[in-house]
C-alpha cells in the first residue's frame, strides 16, 4: 500500500492495484492506524518536499516535512517492529564533492542548501534508529532521477523532463538553460532506482543505517543531454538562457562500488536508452 499527501504527486499515476491512502507521513496517528491494519515488514520512505530553491525560500515548512516527517515514520516503524526502512536520500548532501567519482567514505557531507541539510539530517536519524533501537535502515543517495511519469513541471523534474515538457507542451512550460550547459549530472533512470530499492529490501545482511550512492555511474553534461533529446525527437530544442541556479553544484559523478558490494546494484539503463523511453512517454501523453 502507499501513502501520499499528493502535494507534488498525481493520483492518476498510482497503480489501480495499489491500496492508496491520502495523508501525511508526519501524521503519527494516521501512520499508527495504517501500520496496525497492514502490518508492513518493509517500508520505502520516498516522502519529501523537494527542490533546492523551494527549501531556500521555505526552510521551516520543508524541515518539518523532511526531518520531522522522517523521525515520525522511524518511530512508528520501531514501535511496529518493521524489518527494514529504505530511505530515499539525495546526492545533494555532498555539496560540490571534491573527489570525483564520489565515494561515500571519501566525500564527507557538505550540504549547501536547506534541502540537502534536511536529507543528511534524516540520514543521521536513520542511522541512530539502527544503532539505538535495532531498526534496520539504509539511505539511498539518488543522483538526478529521470524517466516516464516525471512531469516537467514537477518539483522532482530533471532538466530532461523539463525540456521535454517545454517541447511537447509549450503552453505549459518554456524550455530554459541555467548556466552555460557544461555542468554535468550523473542521471539515473527511474527503473534503476526501483531496482536499487528492491535490492536494498532483499539484502540478506543488516545494513545498519549505511548510506549508498544510486546512479548511472557515467555523467553527461546538460548540453550533451540537449543533443540526445534533439537526436531522439528529430526536433530542435530552443532554450532561453538564464543565470546559474542558486545552491546548485557544478558536477556530480557517483562511485557505485559500495552499492555493488552491499546490495548487488549496478545500473542497467544507459542515458540514451533512458531518454528514448522518456520521449516515448511524453509522445503518448494527452495532457
Amino acid at each position: 500500500m502507499g501513502l501520499d499527501d499528493l502535494s507534488s504527486g498525481r493520483k492518476s499515476l498510482v497503480d489501480p492495484e495499489v491500496k492508496f491512502i491520502r495523508g501525511s507521513v508526519a501524521d503519527k496517528g494516521l501512520l499508527c492506524s495504517i501500520f496496525k491494519k497492514y502490518k508492513p515488514e518493509y517500508v520505502f520512505h520516498f516522502a519529501a518536499i523537494p527542490r533546492v530553491s523551494f527549501s531556500i525560500e521555505f526552510p521551516l515548512v520543508t524541515s518539518n516535512a523532511n526531518i520531522i516527517g522522517t523521525v515520525t515514520l522511524l518511530e512508528v516503524c520501531r514501535d511496529f517492529k518493521v524489518k527494514r526502512l529504505i530511505f530515499s536520500s539525495s546526492s545533494s548532501i555532498y555539496g560540490g564533492a571534491k573527489k570525483l567519482p564520489t565515494k561515500e567514505a571519501e566525500n564527507p557531507p557538505r550540504p549547501i542548501s536547506p534541502y540537502a541539510l534536511q536529507k543528511y539530517t534524516a540520514e543521521q536519524f536513520c542511522k541512530m534508529f539502527s544503532d539505538f533501537y535495532d531498526l534496520d535502515t539504509v539511505s539511498l543517495r539518488y543522483f538526478n532521477v529521470y524517466g516516464p511519469n516525471q512531469y516537467g513541471d514537477s518539483a522532482y523534474a530533471t532538466v530532461i523532463s523539463a525540456w521535454l515538457e517545454g517541447m511537447y507542451f509549450p503552453k505549459r512550460r518554456k524550455p530554459f538553460l541555467e548556466g552555460d550547459g557544461r555542468q554535468s549530472r550523473d542521471f539515473c533512470f527511474v527503473d534503476d532506482v526501483v531496482r536499487a530499492n528492491i535490492f536494498a529490501m532483499q539484502a540478506k545482511k543488516k545494513l545498519g543505517g549505511e548510506a549508498i550512492n544510486i546512479a548511472a555511474g557515467s555523467p553527461a553534461t546538460v548540453l550533451e543531454v540537449k543533443k540526445l533529446i534533439e537526436k531522439t525527437t528529430g526536433r530542435t530544442l530552443e532554450v532561453q538562457k538564464r543565470p546559474p541556479r542558486v545552491g546548485d553544484v557544478r558536477h556530480t559523478h557517483a562511485d557505485l562500488s559500495k552499492a555493488r558490494k552491499l546490495i548487488g546494484f549496478k545500473p542497467a539503463v544507459h542515458i540514451e536508452e533512458g531518454i528514448q523511453k522518456t520521449v516515448r512517454w511524453f509522445e503518448g501523453r494527452k495532457k
